[in-house]
């Protein structure tokens, strides 16, 4: 068990197709950081931390953002 709690089978596949798969099929991974100020969504400030990531799979011809909070 992990300190904050069990992930249940239906969220952790969920996890594996949209952040894992992409993250390891990525040919190039972009951290993006300090957008500025213009860049904030009108609920970005309810979160105090984001983190943006620019994932790029050549192979399928896709482009992904994965946006994670950490708060």
């Amino acid at each position: 068990m992990s300190p904050h709690g069990d992930v249940s089978a239906e969220l952790e596949a969920e996890l594996q197709q949209a952040v894992f798969d992409p993250l390891a099929a990525a040919d190039h991974i972009y951290y993006l950081h300090e957008l500025g100020d213009e860049a904030i969504h009108d609920w970005g400030r309810v979160h105090d931390d984001f983190h943006e990531f620019v994932l790029i799979d050549r192979s399928s011809d896709q482009i992904t953002l994965l946006v994670a909070a950490d708060d």
